[in-house]
């Protein structure tokens, strides 16, 4: 990245409302002022420098010109404040109603003249400049039924010169993060054809021109990419970076690991780092790498990995709170599932544990979102304030994890119930064989998918105390045209159609099973998560309300599914004090 100049006048781009948008910007690496680089109307994101360093690609929401859909005819009169929906996909959650398009733009640095590329009814995304500087490969779905088959995203190229578009990769697939090999000769990315949710993603390339498509790591059966999860950090990029040699650094994700990994064109795959963390990022560095390195007790820093292993932090951010907390490492539980299925988990004991005081303690079980992610190396802050207050936390990969496998993730595909939660009731058959476990005081919680299986879970089992289901899924019937991803993610997962599969919908639905549920639950839910919208959280308060059980319902305003990673902090803490704060009360 080359060093910019700053000393250029601070500017603005404001909304209607006044809230400011993002903008790109540059600073020295020396440090100094920053300059402000666009000021697109409606924000700027994924900024990409040129080859030479005098131009930054990024992408902004633009609308479009008339089409043929539906409007509100003239007689009506003036308009009002109605939305006319045309797009099946018309809401996502954290951005809300979609109602421009992201294209792609180039900034020149010398005038700071912007320029769009790319125009059209497509969200275009993750620009990629091409070596010589003539071309930008980019991710978007340009099919011609993108309207309705709207879930997928394929490598296309656009020259700088004149805009014109070329598809490189085939249209049915999710395919993401491209990166140009150093000759300019082929592009790497990250995905699968199809759009299957619950197929592990390899590492491919394909020519410049389109040619000889390869799938450089199907062979391995790694799920590459990060697939960690973690409160404390949000989000992670995990792409191919290719190396002068014409191999390629990428993440990938392997039994509660992420690490580095190099692969050849020949699609030979070969681990470069190791140990018990999450990476979730990296960059050459020299002949070294920097990377983005946690572990179950140690936040996430910015670190130099040479040879063998760490050899330095770069970042110092989090040294004034690790002076001030006891973070509690995590150790593995051997558990086999009824099949006997070795299930990967871990116990994190309570701050000051002492097994030789006799004490007993409650456990509270943790499931992971997803369900195609997986737990691991990483620290949750959720987990430590559990110790911290005393409890165990019992954290497992059942069966639709990432990490083992595509048997292992696949497996769950129109069976969510039955095939995982054998797997989390083994691993607390194992965590309460432990002399110190309190197996009359166990509370079990999860969020997303997690929310879905915590109370599935209290609907086919009574051992629980209290149980915490967050953003959770109840109602397989309703999420396919309500949730954001419900057309798509909700037809491949759970295996079924509103009109044709009803019965099996219902099966493995939650709310059918209300009536089992004994165990006193909190319902935790975001107002504006479009991802598990909160009619499925007001479905189950009101059917256990109506039948007299023991429930609450906690709801947080303008705030999305993304809460407890992103949300604004006074509400991360609102809901970490009432989360925590049930188990207290019934523990």
């Amino acid at each position: 990245m080359p060093v910019e100049e700053s000393g250029e006048s601070e500017k603005s781009s404001e909304s209607p409302s006044g809230k400011p948008k993002d903008q790109v910007w540059t600073i020295r690496l020396a440090g100094g002022e920053a300059a402000q680089r666009t000021e697109h109307p409606n924000g700027a994101s994924s900024p990409c420098w040129s080859p030479d360093g005098e131009s930054i690609a990024f992408t902004a929401a633009d609308a479009i010109g008339k089409t043929d859909d539906f409007t509100a005819p003239s007689s009506v009169g003036p308009v009002a404040d109605e939305r006319v929906i045309n797009d099946i996909s018309y809401r996502f959650d954290g951005r809300g109603f979609l109602e421009k398009y992201r294209h792609i733009w180039t900034v020149s640095l010398a005038d700071g003249v912007s320029k769009q590329l790319t125009f059209g009814d497509a969200f275009d995304d993750e620009p990629a400049w091409s070596p010589d500087g003539t071309r930008i490969a980019f991710v978007s779905n340009r099919a011609k039924d993108r309207r309705r088959l709207w879930n997928r995203g394929a490598v296309y190229t656009v020259a700088v010169t004149d805009g014109k578009i070329a598809t490189v990769s085939p249209e049915d697939a999710q395919f993401s993060t491209p990166a140009w090999s150093p000759d300019g000769g082929k592009l790497a990315f990250l995905g699968h054809l199809g759009t299957g949710s619950a197929t592990n993603d390899s590492v491919w390339t394909v020519s410049a021109d389109g040619a000889d498509l390869t799938n450089l790591t199907g062979a391995s059966d790694i799920s590459f990419g990060d697939s960690g999860m973690s409160d404390v950090h949000a989000g992670s990029y995990g792409g191919p970076q290719w190396l002068d040699d014409g191999s390629m650094l990428v993440l990938a994700s392997q039994r509660g690991e992420t690490q580095v990994y190099r692969v050849t064109t020949d699609q030979t795959v070969e681990q470069v780092t190791a140990g018990e963390h999450r990476i979730a990022g990296f960059a050459p560095l020299g002949g070294n790498l920097a990377v983005i390195r946690g572990t179950v007790a140690r936040p996430f820093a910015l670190e130099v990995w040479s040879g063998d292993g760490p050899s330095g932090a770069i970042s110092h951010a989090n040294d004034a709170f690790l002076a001030e907390v006891d973070l509690i490492d995590a150790t593995h539980v051997p558990v086999k599932s009824a099949d006997g299925m070795d299930i990967q988990t871990w116990l994190i004991p309570p701050t000051g544990f002492d097994e030789s005081s006799g004490a007993k303690h409650p456990l509270i079980l943790q499931i992971h979102g997803g369900p195609h992610s997986m737990y691991g190396y990483a620290m949750f802050h959720e987990m430590q304030l559990m110790a911290a207050k005393g409890y165990a936390v019992l954290f497992s990969n059942p069966r639709g994890s990432a990490g083992y496998g595509q048997d292992f993730t696949g497996c769950t595909k129109g069976i969510w119930g039955e095939a995982d939660m054998p797997d989390i009731l083994a691993a607390i058959d194992a965590a309460c064989q432990l002399p110190w476990v309190d197996t009359d005081r166990l509370g079990i919680t999860g969020g997303s998918y997690g929310g879905y299986l915590t109370i599935w879970t209290v609907g086919h089992d009574t051992r629980f105390k209290a149980a915490v289901t967050q953003r959770c899924v109840s109602n397989f019937y309703s999420f396919f045209g309500t949730s954001d991803i419900g057309t798509t993610f909700g037809v491949t997962e759970f295996d079924g159609l509103p009109w044709s599969d009803a019965d099996k919908l219902l099966r493995h639905s939650p709310i059918s099973y209300v009536d089992r549920i004994v165990t006193p639950l909190l319902i935790l839910h975001s107002e504006q998560d479009l991802r598990c919208p909160i009619e499925q959280a007001e479905q189950m308060f009101a059917s256990l309300k109506y039948m007299d059980k023991y429930v609450a319902l906690v709801r947080i305003p303008d705030e999305g599914h993304d809460l407890s990673r992103s949300g604004t902090p006074s509400r991360r803490l609102a809901r970490l004090h009432h989360l925590v704060g049930w188990f207290d009360q019934k523990l």
